[in-house]
C-alpha cells in the first residue's frame, strides 16, 4: 500500500512538473533575450507576478516529495532512537550506532540535494539554467532505491529487536529456574537436617531412659530373687505339672515325626511333577518343531501349486498360439490346393499333438501331486487332534494334582495351627505361678528342688529344641508354598502354550481352506485343458475334410488338363504363384521362429529389469532414510549449537550442587562420628581413642571444596575467553575430581575402621555377657541391649547409604566430564562459525569505509551516497 501511494505521489508530482514546463516554455525564450541585453550593458527588469510563482510551485512539490519520504521512511528516525536507547540498556551499540549514522548521513544529503535542487529551480525560474527532464527521473529513480534501502533497514532492526527481546525472556526463565531449583535444595537440606537432629535427641532420650530402667531393674532383681526363695515351695506342684507337659511333648513329637514324614511324601511328590512338567516341556518344543516343519512343507506346497498354475498359464497362452497357427494354416489351405501345403499342414497336426501329449502329461502330474497334497493334509490333521487329546487329558490331570496338593497344604497348616496352639497352652501352663501359697523360707535347697531345677532346665532346652523344629517345619511350609506357587506359575504358561497351539491349529485350518481353494483353481484348468483337447479335436476334423476336399479338387483340376489346354497354362501360372507363395511362407515361418526367439530374450530382459527395479527401489529407500537421519543431525547440531553455552552454565551449577553435597556428607559423618562415640561411653564408661574422629579431614574436604568453587561471568567478551574459561573450568574439574576421589578413598577408611571398632564392640559385649555367667547383677538388660543393637543398625544403614550417594556422586562427576568434553567439542565448532563470520562482517565493514571515502558526484551538486547502498540494490 505504501509503494502505490508513493507511485501515485510521485506521477501527481511529474504531471506538475510537466504543466509548470509547458507554462513557462515562452517565459524562457524571454529570459534568453534579458541575459543577451544584460550583455551588452541592460540591466533586466524586476519579474512580474507570473515569473514568481513558479519557484513556490517548485518548493511545494518538493516538500511534498520530502514529506512523502518522511511518511514512509520517516518512521524509521524515531525507530533508531528508541533502537539504541534498548541497545544501550544492553550494552551493544556499535552496529547500531554505525546504522543510525549512516541513515542520518543519507538524510542530511538527501536535504542538501533538495536545497540545491530548490536553487536550481529558482534560477531556472529566474532565466539562469534549464533543468533537463533526464536528471528528473534520475531523481526519482534515486528516491525509490532510498525508500527500498530504508524500508529493507527498518525491517531488519525490527527482526534484531525481536531476537533481543526472545534472549531476555530465555535468559529471565533460565534465573527463575535456577532459583527455584536453590530454594528446593535449601528446603530439602533443612528438613534433612531437621530430621537428623530429632533423630539425635531420641537418641540421647532413650539413653537416658535405658539408664534410669537399668537402676530400677536392679531393685526389681534384688526382690524378684527374695521372691525366688520365697516360693521353692511351689516347685512341688510344678513338678507334677512338667510330668503331664512331657507326656503332652511326647505326643507333640509324635504327631511332628508323622508330619515330616507327610512332608517328605508331599517332597518326592513335588518331584515327580517337576520331571513331569520336564518332560511335557521337551514334548512341547518337538511339537513346535514339527509344527514349524510342516508349516514349511506346507510353504514349498503352495510355491509348487502356484508354479503349476504359472505352468498351465504358459500352456494356456502355447495352445491358443497352436490355435492361431492353425487358423493361418486353414487360410492357407483355401487359397492353395497343392499336396505340398497339405503336407506342410500335416506337420504341424503332428507337431499339435505331440504337444498336446506333453500337456495331457503335465496334468496328470499334476492331479497326482494334488492328490498327495491332500492325504498329507488328512494325516497332519489327524494328528493334530490326537495330540490335542493328549494334551487336554494331561492339563486335566495336572489340574487335579494341583487341587490335591492345594487341600494337603490346608491340611497341614490346620496341623501346624493347632500345634502351636498346644504349645502356647503348655508355655502359659508353665509360666503360671500360684501366689497364694506362700510357704516359709527353708534353710537350704534340698536334693528334690535341685532334681526339679534340673528337670526344668532339661524340660527348657526340650522346649527350645520343639520350637526350632516348628520353625523348621514353618520353613519347610514355606517352601512348598514357593514350589505350589512355581508349579501354578508353570501351569499356567502350559495352558498359555495350549492357546497357542489352538490358535496355531486355526492357522492350519486357514491354510486347509487356501489349499481347498487352490484344488479349485486347479479343476478349473483341468476343465479348460479338456475344453481345449475338444476344440483340438474339432480342429483336426476340420483340417482332414479340407485335406478330403483339396483331393477332390486336384483329381478335377487333372481331369480338366486332358480336356482343356488353356486350363493348363492357368494351372502352370497357378504352380507358378504358388510356388511364390511357398517361398513367401517358408519365410514368414522363419519370421515367426525369429519373433519367438525375440519374444524368450525379451522375457529375459524384462525379469532383469524387474530385479534391478526392486534393487533401484531398495537403494532409493535407504537412500531417503539416510536423507532422513542427515537432516535430523542438522537440526540436532544447530539445537546444540544454540544451546551450548546454556548447557556449560547448568554443568557447572551441578557441580556447584555435588559439592554441596559432599559438604553434608562431610558433616553427617561428623555427627555419625559424634554419635558412635557417645554410645560407646554410654557402654563402657570408658572412652575409646579410635572413635575421637574429630572431623579434620572433612573440615580439610569443605575448605577444599570451598577454594575449589570458581565464578561463571555473565557474559563473554569474546569467543577466545570463552574458550578460555572453559578449559580452565575443565582444568578444575579434573583436579577436583582427583581430589573428590581421594576424599572418597579417605573416607571408605574411616567407615571400614568404624565397622571394624563396632565389630570389637560387639565382641567385648559378648565377652561381657560370657563372664557374667549366672551372675545377674552385673548383665546389661536385654532392652538396652536391643536399643544399641537397633542403634549399631541404624548407624551401619547410614554408612551404607553414605557410601552408594559417594558411588552416585563419582558417576555424576563422570557423566560431567563427558558432557564437558562434548560441550568443548561443540565449543570449537561455534567458535570457527563465529570467526568466519566475524571476518565477513570486517570484510563488509572495510568495503563500506572505502566506498564511502569516494562517493560518486551525481550531476552538480547531485546526491551523494555510500556504494554499499548501491551494492545493496544491484540485484533489484
Amino acid at each position: 500500500m505504501a509503494d502505490g501511494s508513493r507511485q501515485s505521489r510521485l506521477a501527481a508530482a511529474k504531471k506538475k512538473l510537466k504543466e509548470y514546463q509547458q507554462k513557462n516554455s515562452p517565459g524562457a525564450t524571454a529570459g534568453t533575450k534579458k541575459k543577451r541585453k544584460t550583455k551588452e550593458g541592460s540591466r533586466p527588469e524586476t519579474p512580474t507576478n507570473d515569473d514568481q510563482q513558479p519557484p513556490e510551485n517548485i518548493q511545494n512539490i518538493l516538500k511534498v516529495l520530502v514529506s512523502d519520504l518522511n511518511r514512509s521512511n520517516g518512521v524509521a528516525i524515531p525507530s533508531l532512537d528508541k533502537r539504541k536507547i534498548h541497545e544501550a540498556e544492553d550494552h551493544k551499540n556499535a552496529l547500531d550506532e554505525n546504522r543510525s549514522i549512516s541513515s542520518t548521513e543519507s538524510l542530511r544529503q538527501l536535504s542538501e540535494q533538495l536545497n540545491g535542487l530548490v536553487s536550481q529551480s529558482t534560477s531556472y525560474v529566474n532565466g539562469e539554467s534549464a533543468v533537463s527532464s533526464t536528471n528528473i527521473k534520475e531523481m526519482e529513480t534515486r528516491y525509490q532505491e532510498l525508500a527500498v534501502a530504508l524500508d529493507s533497514s527498518n525491517l531488519t532492526n525490527k527482526q534484531l529487536v525481536t531476537k533481543i527481546e526472545e534472549l531476555k525472556q530465555q535468559n529471565q526463565e533460565a534465573m527463575n529456574q535456577l532459583e527455584k531449583e536453590k530454594k528446593e535444595f535449601e528446603q530439602k537440606f533443612s528438613k534433612e537436617q531437621a530430621a537428623l537432629r530429632e533423630q539425635l535427641q531420641v537418641h540421647i532420650q532413650t539413653i537416658g531412659i535405658l539408664v534410669s530402667e537399668k537402676s530400677e531393674l536392679q531393685t526389681a532383681l534384688g526382690h524378684t530373687q527374695q521372691a525366688a526363695r520365697q516360693k521353692s515351695g511351689e516347685v512341688e506342684n510344678l513338678a507334677a505339672r512338667l510330668h503331664s507337659s512331657r507326656q503332652r511333648v511326647s505326643e507333640l513329637e509324635r504327631t511332628l515325626s508323622s508330619i515330616s514324614m507327610q512332608q517328605k511324601q508331599s517332597e518326592k511328590h513335588n518331584k515327580e511333577l517337576v520331571k513331569e512338567r520336564d518332560n511335557l516341556k521337551m514334548e512341547l518344543y518337538k511339537q513346535s518343531k514339527s509344527s514349524e516343519e510342516i508349516k514349511q512343507q506346507n510353504s514349498e506346497l503352495s510355491e509348487k501349486v502356484h508354479s503349476l498354475v504359472s505352468v498351465n498359464s504358459a500352456m494356456k497362452l502355447d495352445m491358443e498360439d497352436l490355435h492361431k497357427k492353425l487358423e493361418m494354416a486353414e487360410l492357407m489351405l483355401q487359397q492353395f490346393s497343392n499336396q505340398a501345403g497339405s503336407l506342410d499342414a500335416n506337420q504341424q497336426l503332428q507337431m499339435a499333438l505331440e504337444e498336446k501329449v506333453g500337456l495331457e502329461t503335465q496334468v496328470a502330474q499334476l492331479s497326482e501331486s494334488l492328490q498327495q497334497l491332500q492325504a498329507e493334509r488328512d494325516q497332519y490333521v489327524e494328528k493334530l487332534k490326537e495330540e490335542r487329546s493328549v494334551w487336554q487329558q494331561r492339563v486335566q490331570q495336572l489340574s487335579e494334582q494341583v487341587h490335591t496338593m492345594a487341600e494337603e497344604k490346608e491340611k497341614y497348616m490346620a496341623q501346624i495351627r493347632e500345634l502351636e496352639a498346644n504349645i502356647t497352652e503348655l508355655v502359659n501352663k508353665s509360666a503360671v505361678k500360684p501366689m497364694d501359697i506362700e510357704p516359709s523360707p527353708p534353710a537350704g535347697p534340698t536334693a528334690a528342688e535341685l532334681s526339679l531345677q534340673e528337670e526344668i532346665q532339661r524340660l527348657q532346652q526340650e522346649k527350645e529344641e520343639l520350637h526350632g523344629q516348628f520353625q523348621a517345619q514353618v520353613r519347610d511350609n514355606e517352601q512348598l508354598s514357593h514350589l505350589n506357587r512355581e508349579q501354578e506359575e508353570r501351569l499356567l504358561e502350559l495352558e498359555k502354550a495350549v492357546q497357542r497351539y489352538n490358535e496355531e491349529s486355526v492357522d492350519r485350518q486357514q491354510i486347509l481352506e487356501d489349499m481347498q481353494s487352490d484344488k479349485a483353481t486347479i479343476s478349473r484348468a483341468l476343465s479348460q485343458n479338456r475344453e481345449l483337447k475338444e476344440q483340438l479335436a474339432e480342429l483336426q476334423n476340420g483340417f482332414v475334410k479340407l485335406t478330403n476336399e483339396n483331393m477332390e479338387i486336384t483329381s478335377a483340376l487333372q481331369s480338366e488338363q486332358h480336356v482343356k489346354k488353356e486350363l493348363a497354362k492357368r494351372l502352370g501360372q497357378l504352380q507358378e504363384n504358388l510356388g511364390d507363395l511357398k517361398e513367401t511362407l517358408e519365410l514368414k515361418t522363419q519370421e515367426a521362429r525369429g519373433l519367438q526367439e525375440q519374444r524368450d530374450q525379451y522375457y529375459g530382459h524384462l525379469q532383469q529389469y524387474t530385479v534391478a527395479y526392486q534393487q533401484l527401489a531398495a537403494e532409493k529407500e535407504e537412500l531417503h532414510k539416510q536423507y532422513l537421519l542427515q537432516t535430523q543431525l542438522m537440526d540436532r547440531l544447530q539445537h546444540e549449537e544454540v544451546q551450548g553455552k546454556v548447557t556449560v552454565e547448568m554443568h557447572l551449577k551441578e557441580l556447584q550442587q555435588t559439592k554441596e553435597n559432599l559438604e553434608a556428607v562431610a558433616k553427617e559423618n561428623k555427627e555419625l562420628q559424634a554419635q558412635i562415640s557417645q554410645l560407646a561411653a554410654d557402654l563402657d564408661g570408658r572412652v575409646l581413642h579410635r572413635l575421637e574422629g574429630d572431623g579434620v579431614e572433612s573440615e580439610a574436604m569443605t575448605e577444599e571444596i570451598q577454594k575449589s568453587s570458581f565464578v561463571i561471568p555473565e557474559k563473554f567478551e569474546s569467543h577466545e575467553e570463552m574458550v578460555a574459561f572453559l578449559t580452565s573450568a575443565m582444568s578444575q574439574v579434573e583436579k577436583e575430581r582427583e581430589d573428590m576421589r581421594q576424599q572418597l578413598a579417605a573416607q571408605k577408611q574411616q567407615c571400614r575402621s568404624l565397622l571394624q571398632q563396632i565389630a570389637t564392640l560387639r565382641q567385648e559385649q559378648q565377652h561381657n555377657v560370657t563372664l557374667a555367667g549366672g551372675s545377674t547383677m552385673d548383665t546389661v538388660p536385654v532392652e538396652v541391649h536391643e536399643a544399641l543393637k537397633t542403634a549399631m543398625e541404624k548407624l551401619q544403614s547410614r554408612f551404607t547409604d553414605l557410601m552408594r550417594e559417594k558411588a552416585d556422586l563419582k558417576e555424576r562427576l563422570e557423566e560431567l566430564e563427558h558432557r564437558c568434553i562434548q560441550l568443548s567439542g561443540e565449543t570449537d565448532t561455534i567458535g570457527t562459525f563465529r570467526q568466519h563470520q566475524h571476518k565477513l562482517k570486517l570484510a563488509q565493514c572495510v568495503i563500506y569505509l572505502g566506498n564511502r571515502r569516494t562517493p560518486t558526484a551525481f550531476g552538480a551538486g547531485a546526491l551523494q551516497l555510500p556504494r554499499s547502498f548501491g551494492l545493496l540494490l544491484l540485484p533489484n
